[in-house]
């Protein structure tokens, strides 16, 4: 077979194990749009589906609204906590260009978690800074098709991490209305590695290995506001600027029976999307609160582009080949105070896929419309609350005739401490 028939198929494998090393496997219910806008920090904000633009007011303002910090009344400190399992099937599996395979079912655990402090300079203003994880994931597809003619085998791992470290100032304008601004600082991290072994069309090509690694930085603002308009309603807004990310690194190719090995820095730019989000908070009753939000997440014109320093046969450079929506998120959520210790709550949240219907699989990700329903209980023994709640969520698509579905759940935690 010529070189550029072999290297047209290579090139698009290797192009797909190195956008799964950044999104495969991290489908966790813990993120979303569907698969990646993240569903927020702490566990009681999360328990009312993370309905808590308009009333933020603790330390996971940094995340949700900064605007609300100033609510916080007193100094504390939080860390959250969240463990759990998620499920994923694609109908076509993870395909190599003429070498469908035929495992379809893939599930991966995780553990991620979230802290931050606020701290009350006077009755008008607050300082807060936090650090928490939209990603911190893994994947492993293994499967074997002896029928195959183009590839036989493959064998792919790979985990990303995406860590963000806030700062946030808030303080009251009047009365009424409060502002927060904030900055966060991002750091993501890839690595991949992955081992397939070429079929009867290309004898002699024998196994090939890839193994790479990349990380970046960025910066991204937000700001928020809040507005009581009366002793019953609360309204508050949300922007995230997003940020480019730069992800650079290298990678190494070869195959093992010596007939090719390349080496090469690349550099892969990823779109931190920008996202914003409107909520109400109703108070109820004296003991109860029921809020709405509506969230969008801009992923218009994220891309797959990657170059490498030194192209070859087994790397080679790719051009944009996504066309994601942008997506949006319904969130529901109430809270009711049993006694004055005691607080129980519940949500429910939906979004709306982003993937094109070209580019939803295990190489990407499988991105559906999600469901979310969650619940918890806090308990106060002063200067301590504790929160303990869970989640599940499950959602599916067909495109292109082929079924994708996610499914999942997981526990949460959360202490809080008053000082």
């Amino acid at each position: 077979m010529k070189n550029a028939t072999l290297g047209k198929c290579l090139v698009s494998l290797s192009a797909g194990i190195i956008v799964s090393g950044f999104f495969g496997g991290v489908l966790a219910p813990g993120a979303a749009a569907s698969g990646y806008e993240f569903d927020g920090i702490g566990a009681r904000a999360i328990a009312r589906g993370g309905a808590v633009i308009a009333d933020a007011g603790d330390w996971t303002g940094i995340y949700w609204n900064p605007a609300g910090l100033v609510a916080a009344g007193e100094k504390q400190a939080g860390l959250e906590l969240r463990a759990g399992k998620q499920y994923t099937k694609d109908g076509d599996s993870f395909s190599v260009p003429g070498a469908d395979f035929d495992k379809t079912r893939a599930s991966s655990g995780f553990v991620i978690g979230s802290l931050g402090t606020v701290v009350p300079l006077n009755g008008r203003s607050a300082i807060a800074a936090g650090v928490y994880t939209p990603l911190l994931q893994g994947s492993d597809f293994k499967d074997t098709n002896p029928a195959n003619l183009v590839a036989t085998s493959l064998d792919y791992k790979g985990s990303v991490i995406l860590g963000v470290a806030n700062v946030s100032y808030a303080g009251k304008v009047t009365d009424d209305l409060s502002v927060g601004l904030g900055a966060n600082a991002i750091y993501a991290s890839l690595n991949s590695e992955s081992e397939i072994t070429w079929g009867a069309a290309l004898p002699g090509m024998g196994t090939q290995k890839n193994k790479s690694a990349a990380h970046g930085t960025g910066v991204e603002g937000i700001g928020g506001l809040t507005y009581r308009i009366n002793d019953s309603w609360t309204a508050g807004a949300v922007l995230r600027s997003g940020a480019k990310i730069v992800l650079k690194g290298d990678e190494r190719a070869y195959l093992t029976n010596g007939l090719l090995s390349e080496k090469s820095d690349f550099t892969y730019p990823v779109h931190h999307p920008a996202t914003s989000g409107l909520g109400v908070a109703w108070q109820a009753s004296k003991d109860l609160k029921v809020t709405c939000d509506i969230a969008q997440a801009w992923w218009k014109g994220f891309s797959s582009r990657m170059t490498y320093d030194t192209p070859g046969i087994l790397l080679g450079n790719r051009a944009n080949a996504y066309h994601w929506f942008n997506s949006v998120k319904f969130r529901l959520g109430a809270i009711k105070r049993l006694d004055d210790k005691t607080e129980v709550m519940g949500g429910y949240a939906f979004d709306t896929w982003a993937i094109d219907k070209h580019s939803v699989d295990f190489s990407t990700a499988i991105d559906v419309p999600m469901h979310r329903i969650s619940a918890a209980v806090s308990r106060t023994w002063s200067p301590i609350e504790a929160t303990l709640g869970a989640l599940a969520g499950s959602g599916r698509r067909t495109s292109s005739g082929v079924d994708y579905s996610v499914r999942g759940w997981y526990v949460m935690s959360e202490i809080k401490y008053r000082f």
